[in-house]
């Protein structure tokens, strides 16, 4: 059984809100539509997202700055979101166990050994005997968490895969974004035990490095039932059943309202010069890679 309320550490009543989960009753003990509840609401309300690493103020990712982070209305990325949601469903009485992960932005990337892992930081939860996979950290992936079986697991129009991966290591694993979504190829993980100090260098280099997708790239992802809302700089896009819109949003009080509205973020901490530059800086990279992309479609003359 769950600890009583009361003896809950005090930042879980205000999680539990945040997911829009009623406190006035008892969640009672760990189960498996309860879990599947708390990831549903978890990637339905917190937003992935890079904010503060494009603005050049990384945040940290131990669990108590991750949390802070998501009772202030912000979101994070897979250090900050996943680390905070294993802390919640420890505290709740919940089996999980962080992993080291790789993200796989090809299929050429995806060629690392277990030793190299790192950039991702992946979850799962023992309950009933079972082992699932638990994300909430990894963009426009899962929905619910996934059991770690073999095989094809659909969720809403979205088809994922899980490949046990017996000649990189024994405990090896790939997961496999729906081949219709185009943002990563797949991201590979160990069943080792890790702990989130493992992943302290990853942050530091994936949130300052020039050469960083987050530093070079702000995103947004939010995922429901239908699909997924994201923002790559300055164009916001959905995929669902009827396949991928997009727009381009052109200024930054549009941004920034679509940051509001869609993905329900409280920036109200950023101010009005922090954000103009934000967006000049997205609108900057942007234009940068379309230049790239039109040249090699163009072609040596």
């Amino acid at each position: 059984m769950i600890p009583e309320k009361s003896s809950h550490p005090e930042w879980v009543a205000p999680y539990l809100t945040r997911l829009g989960v009623d406190t006035s009753e008892s969640l009672g003990a760990p189960t498996l539509d309860t879990l599947r509840g708390l990831h549903r609401a978890h990637v339905e309300r917190i937003a992935f997202e890079n904010i503060d690493i494009q603005l050049g103020r990384p945040q940290g990712i131990s669990p108590e700055e991750s949390i802070d982070r998501i009772l202030a209305g912000r979101g994070g990325y897979c250090f900050n979101l996943n680390n905070a949601f294993a802390t919640l469903l420890t505290a709740l009485g919940y089996d999980v166990t962080l992993h080291r992960g790789q993200i796989n932005g090809s299929v050429e990337r995806a060629k690392t050994t277990p030793d190299e892992y790192g950039t991702h930081l992946a979850l799962t939860v023992v309950i009933d005997g079972e082992r699932w996979s638990i994300d909430v950290g990894l963009a426009n992936s899962h929905h619910e968490p996934i059991p770690l079986r073999e095989g094809v697991h659909v969720q809403g129009p979205f088809s994922f895969r899980l490949q046990a991966l017996p000649d990189i290591a024994p405990d090896a694993w790939r997961f496999f974004t729906d081949p219709v979504q185009t943002t990563f190829h797949s991201m590979d993980f160990t069943l080792a035990p890790a702990v989130w100090e493992d992943f302290s260098g990853y942050h530091a280099e994936l949130s300052t490095s020039p050469q960083s997708p987050f530093v070079q790239t702000c995103e947004l992802f939010r995922r429901d039932a239908l699909g997924t809302d994201f923002i790559l700089n300055d164009e916001l896009s959905r995929d669902d059943a009827s396949g991928r819109s997009t727009r381009i949003l052109t200024s930054a009080e549009e941004w920034f309202e679509v940051a509001d509205d869609v993905f329900q973020l409280d920036l109200s901490a950023i101010g009005d010069d922090d954000r103009v530059a934000l967006f000049d800086r997205m609108q900057r990279a942007e234009e940068a890679w379309r230049a790239r992309q039109a040249a090699i479609h163009e072609g040596p003359l």
